[in-house]
C-alpha cells in the first residue's frame, strides 16, 4: 500500500518528526528519560553535576533518546527555568580539539539564544582565531559569566563521544582539558553523551574520563515493544488501513522483530514490508535495503578490531550449525581460549547473544544479535548467495508463521500462475517459497510448486519438484502424502491434497488436538469423487495417529459412515462395530446412541431387519435417558423404529413411534414445520396402508399446506 506523502515510516531522525510525534512512538526508553529528568530536577540549582553517558549500538535509538529528554525539558517551565541545551550534530567531524569543542558551544548558543548577541559577536570574532590558547581563554570566562547571569546551567549534548575522544581529539591533554572544563562547577555545564560502545577513554584508570559518567546501556527492545513501536507508528501516520488488518499482520511483526534483534531504527526501516503480501515485492525491498543499509552495517564493523570482524563474519556463514566457542574456533583455525575471549568481548558489546546448550550445560551457544545483521554479513561474504537471495528463506518462514498462512500464500500463487501476465513472478514466488525452512516444509512447498508447473504445461519441471519432494527426509505421514501426489500425475491433484497436508503440518508439529479435529472434520466434508479417495485411505491408514477416547471413536463413525456411502458394506460394518465396542467401554451415552444407531442403520440398509432391531431399540432407549422422552433426537430415533417396524410388516406397531415422533416436532418446532410436514406423511402413507384411507387425507393435506408455505407453490 502506498504511504502518503508525509508519511516517515522508514526513517527514525530527529529533525523529520515533531515533539509530539517522538513522545507519541517512544517505548522501551521511558524508565531512561525518567530518570535523567528525575535527577536534572533534584539537582537544578546545584552545583553537582550528574553527566550521564549512554551506550547502545547504532540504531538503538539514542539520538531519538536525547531528543525526548530535550523535548521534556523544554515542555517543563521549571527545568526550562534552570537548563538551556547545547546540542552538537550527530557527526561532529569539526571537533578536533577543546577549542573547537567551545566554538561549537558558542555557535549552537548563538543560533539558539538570538537574544544574547554576545555568542554572536565571539564566533565572528575567534572563529579564524589560529591560537587554540586564546580561544580557550576567552570563551571559558565567557560561559561561566553568561550561566552565572542567567542562573542556568547547560546540557550539552554530545553523540558518538567514542568517535569524539579516540579519533578526533587524539591529543590526550585536550580530552583532559574538556573533563577539567566540565568539572569545574562555576562554569555550570553537564555532558549528556551517546556511544556506540565502550571505550578506553572510560575504561582506563589513566584516561581523563575513566569512572566520569553515570553510564546507561540502551539493549534491543523488547518483542513486544518491538512490535508496540510498529503500532505507534502506524497509528501516528493515521494508517488505518494496516490497523484494521493488525491480527493478521502481527505475525510479520514477529518475523520483523527476530529479523531485527529489537533494533529501534531496522524496525521502522522495516516496517512498511509488512503491508506488502507480494513474495517477489518483498523480495526486491529486500535487495534495496541490503544496499541501503550496508553503510549503516559498515560503521558497525569499523567500530571493532579484525579479529572480531572476522569471527562475525566466520558466524555468519555457518548457517544451521551449532556456534559454540569449539566450532567457531575449529572453522577459524584459532584456539578456543582465544576465540572464547572474543567471544565475551563481542557479547558485552551487545554485537552476539548467548545460550546454554540444550544438549551440555556446560557449553554456551553464541548467535549474531541481529538476525538482519547476520543475513547481511552472510550477503557480503557470499557473493554467490546474493544471488539466491537465501536470506529471505529465514525471513519467510517467519514472515508466515502458520501453515495455514503459508498455504493460502501458495494457492494464492497457485491460482494466479494459470494467468499468463502474472505466471512468470508466480512461479519465481513459488521457486522462492520452495526452499523455505526445514524439509517437511519444504516438501509441501515443492508440491505447490509442482502442481503449479503441472497446470501451465511444465510436466517435466513438476515431475522434477516431486522427485525432490520425494528426496526430502521427512517422517511416515509425509511421506505417504507426498509419495501419494507423485503418484498421481493430473494436474489438479494439489488441490485434493491440501487438506492431506494440512493434516501432516498438525500432527508434525505436535499439535494432536488440532489433528484429531481435522481428521474428523475430513471425514465430515469427504466427498466420494477423484482423488478424495486417496483422503479416505488417508483416514484409513492413519486413524492410528489417534489417541484411544472419544475423537477416535467418532472418527470410525465417520469412517463406517463414509464407506457405506461407498457402498462398501464390510469395510463400514468393521468401523462400526469397532466404533461399537470402544463405546461400550466408554460412559458417554449419547456417543453409544449413535454408534447403535449407525450400525443399525447399516444392517437396515443391507436388508439385515431382525439384527438391526435390537440396536435401534438400545438406542431409543439412551436417547430418551440422556436428552428426556421429548427431545428431538427422540423423535429421529423413534421415526427409524418405525420405519423398521414398517418395513418388517409389523404395521399395528408402528402408529404408537411414529405419532410420538410427530408430537414430539410439532412441540419442538412448532406445527408449521417442514420437519413437521416429513411426519405428517409418513403418517399418512402409514394410515394409507392401513386402508385408513379418510384418517390419511387430513394429515396429508397439511403436510402439503406446510410445504407450500415453506418452499412456494412450485
Amino acid at each position: 500500500m502506498p504511504e502518503s506523502a508525509s508519511s516517515h515510516i522508514g526513517f527514525y531522525r530527529s529533525g523529520l518528526t515533531s515533539p509530539e510525534h517522538r513522545r507519541f512512538v517512544t517505548v522501551g526508553r521511558d524508565h531512561l528519560i525518567q530518570d535523567t529528568l528525575e535527577s536534572l530536577r533534584k539537582n537544578a540549582g546545584r552545583s553537582t553535576k550528574h553527566h550521564a553517558l549512554f551506550i547502545g549500538l547504532r540504531g538503538m535509538g539514542k539520538t531519538h533518546l536525547l531528543s525526548r529528554i530535550e523535548d521534556e525539558i523544554a515542555a517543563d517551565t521549571t527545568l526550562a527555568a534552570h537548563y538551556h541545551v547545547v546540542r552538537f550534530p550527530e557527526e561532529s567531524l569539526r571537533t578536533l580539539s577543546f577549542a573547537d569543542f567551545l566554538l561549537g558551544m558558542v555557535e549552537i548558543l548563538a543560533a539558539t539564544c538570538p537574544a544574547e548577541t554576545a555568542w554572536q559577536t565571539l564566533l565572528e570574532r575567534l572563529r579564524g582565531e589560529e591560537d587554540d590558547i586564546k580561544v580557550v581563554d576567552t570563551l571559558v570566562p565567557a560561559i561561566r559569566r553568561s550561566n552565572e547571569e542567567h542562573k542556568r546551567t547547560l546540557i550539552i549534548m554530545l553523540e558518538n563521544m567514542g568517535e569524539v575522544f579516540t579519533r578526533q581529539m587524539k591529543n590526550p591533554r585536550e580530552v583532559a582539558a574538556l573533563r577539567k572544563f566540565l568539572m569545574e562547577s562555576k562554569n555550570h555545564c553537564l555532558l549528556l553523551g551517546t556511544a556506540t560502545m565502550s571505550f578506553e577513554g572510560l575504561t582506563s584508570v589513566d584516561e581523563p574520563f575513566y569512572d566520569f559518567f553515570d553510564i546507561q546501556h540502551l539493549d534491543h527492545l523488547s518483542e513486544e515493544d518491538s512490535t508496540a513501536l510498529v503500532r505507534r507508528t502506524l497509528e501516528w501516520e493515521k494508517r488505518d488501513d494496516l490497523l484494521a488488518q493488525w491480527d493478521t499482520l502481527y505475525p510479520r511483526l514477529i518475523a520483523l522483530y527476530r529479523m531485527t534483534g529489537g533494533s529501534p531504527r531496522l524496525t521502522v526501516m522495516l516496517a512498511s514490508l509488512i503491508a506488502r503480501d507480494s513474495v517477489i515485492e518483498v523480495r526486491d525491498q529486500f535487495r534495496k535495503l541490503l544496499d541501503h543499509i550496508t553503510p549503516f552495517f559498515q560503521d558497525r564493523l569499523n567500530t571493532i578490531a579484525p579479529q572480531e570482524r572476522a569471527l562475525l563474519e566466520t558466524m555468519a556463514t555457518m548457517r544451521d550449525m551449532d556456534k559454540t566457542p569449539a566450532s567457531i574456533a575449529a572453522r577459524m583455525r584459532k584456539k578456543v581460549t582465544h576465540i572464547s575471549t572474543l567471544l565475551k568481548r563481542l557479547t558485552e558489546l551487545r554485537l552476539l547473544r548467548s545460550t546454554i546448550h540444550p544438549d551440555d550445560k556446560r557449553v554456551r551457544r553464541y548467535d549474531i544479535s541481529e538476525g538482519f545483521f547476520d543475513l547481511w554479513l552472510y550477503m557480503n561474504v557470499s557473493r554467490g548467495a546474493r544471488d539466491r537471495l537465501p536470506f529471505l528463506l529465514d525471513f519467510f518462514a517467519s514472515f508466515y508463521p502458520s501453515y495455514l498462512e503459508r498455504e493460502k500464500k501458495r494457492a494464492e500463487l497457485f491460482t494466479h500462475s494459470s494467468t499468463p501476465e502474472k505466471q512468470s513472478n508466480c512461479l519465481l514466488a513459488l521457486d522462492t517459497l520452495s526452499e523455505v525452512g526445514l524439509p517437511p516444509e519444504r516438501a509441501r512447498a515443492k508440491l505447490f510448486l509442482a502442481s503449479a508447473y503441472a497446470k501451465t504445461g511444465h510436466a517435466e519441471d513438476a515431475s522434477q519438484l516431486l522427485s525432490e519432494a520425494i528426496a526430502q527426509p521427512i517422517d511416515r505421514m509425509g511421506s505417504w502424502i507426498v509419495r501419494s501426489a507423485a503418484a498421481t500425475p493430473y494436474p489438479d491433484y494439489l488441490t485434493e491434497i491440501q487438506e492431506l497436508i494440512t493434516l501432516w503440518d498438525e500432527h508434525r508439529t505436535g499439535n494432536l488436538e488440532g489433528f484429531v479435529r481435522l481428521m474428523c472434520e475430513m471425514g465430515d466434508t469427504f466427498e466420494p469423487h477423484a482423488y478424495s479417495l486417496a483422503k479416505l485411505q488417508f483416514l484409513e491408514v492413519h486413524l492410528e495417529e489417534v489417541p484411544a477416547g472419544k475423537e477416535r471413536t467418532r472418527l470410525r463413525l465417520q469412517l463406517g459412515s463414509l464407506h457405506q456411502g461407498l457402498a462398501h458394506w464390510q469395510t463400514a460394518e468393521v468401523h462400526l462395530r469397532y466404533a461399537l465396542l470402544e463405546c461400550e467401554s466408554e460412559s458417554d451415552h449419547l456417543l453409544l446412541s449413535t454408534a447403535l444407531n449407525n450400525l443399525a442403520h447399516l444392517l437396515y440398509v443391507t436388508n439385515r431387519l431382525e439384527e438391526a432391531e435390537e440396536p435401534m431399540r438400545r438406542a431409543l432407549k439412551l436417547a430418551e435417558a440422556s436428552y428426556g422422552p421429548d427431545h428431538p433426537t427422540v423423535a429421529i430415533h423413534l421415526n427409524n423404529l418405525a420405519q423398521l417396524l414398517q418395513a418388517t410388516n409389523r404395521l399395528e406397531e408402528v402408529e404408537e413411534p411414529m405419532r410420538r415422533a410427530l408430537k414430539i416436532d410439532e412441540a419442538s418446532y412448532g406445527p408449521d414445520h417442514p420437519t413437521v410436514a416429513i411426519r405428517l406423511n409418513n403418517l399418512a402413507l402409514l394410515l394409507q396402508d392401513t386402508n385408513r384411507l379418510e384418517e390419511a387425507e387430513e394429515p396429508m393435506r397439511r403436510a402439503l399446506k406446510i410445504d407450500e408455505a415453506s418452499y412456494g407453490p412450485d
